[in-house]
């Protein structure tokens, strides 16, 4: 089931960066990027992506929010302004999991056979999905090096950085570009009309609200 459109897009789950976008006839008619946090460009990008639409809020029928894992504060913010949106202005609401995306994508783009794909995480872990023979992808988690290296299968990532740390992760092209091919796949999108942010790993769920920090 693909989301009623026009529908605003929002992901702040990179490390830094907010992406939004307006899907209409199956493909993204306005999009918005700001390196800025989450906190200073949520609603500028909204704005701006709805005005190269020429478009209102009024006229959305619907928002799709990435859930993560990723950037908890961009997350939450994106969340939050949707949660808000859609109080004021009911609409449908639906999430979706950046790496359960992620594996849609590429077998979209040919990958067949049993594959895992994965994102950085904390304290040296990686998020992990994997997705069988049959394309069915398992529930994020967070693994140690060593058990991202002792998968079966290929293993993926738009990480650019991954291969210095995991020699066999192979770098593919970032997911967002082919996001409107996949919103209709079974189990990329799901309805929640309160969305929050996804925590792979409840044990290291403690959240501060500090912002991320670059490398000195």
């Amino acid at each position: 089931m693909a989301p009623a459109e026009p529908c605003l897009v929002l992901d702040g789950s990179a490390r830094h960066g907010v992406r939004v976008g307006v899907l209409q006839g199956g493909r993204w008619i306005a999009e918005a990027h700001s390196d800025e946090g989450a906190l200073e460009a949520t609603f500028a990008c909204a704005e701006q992506a709805l005005a190269s639409a020429g478009l209102k809020f009024a006229d959305l029928r619907s928002f799709a929010v990435c859930v993560g894992p990723g950037s908890m504060l961009g997350i939450r913010v994106t969340a939050m302004a949707v949660r808000t949106w859609a109080a004021l202005q009911p609409c449908e609401v639906w999430v979706w999991e950046p790496l359960v995306a992620l594996a849609a994508v590429v077998r979209l783009r040919g990958e067949v056979g049993a594959f895992s794909v994965i994102s950085e995480s904390r304290l040296k872990r990686w998020h992990v999905v994997s997705v069988d023979a049959a394309g069915l992808p398992s529930p994020a988690r967070e693994c140690e090096v060593e058990q991202v290296t002792a998968l079966a299968g290929r293993i993926l990532t738009t990480a650019v950085q991954a291969p210095q740390v995991l020699p066999d992760a192979q770098v593919v092209p970032e997911v967002w570009p082919d996001l409107p091919k996949v919103f209709g796949h079974v189990g990329v999108l799901r309805l929640e009309p309160k969305p929050e942010a996804l925590n792979a790993a409840a044990d290291f769920a403690t959240w501060s609200g500090e912002r991320h920090r670059g490398t000195p």
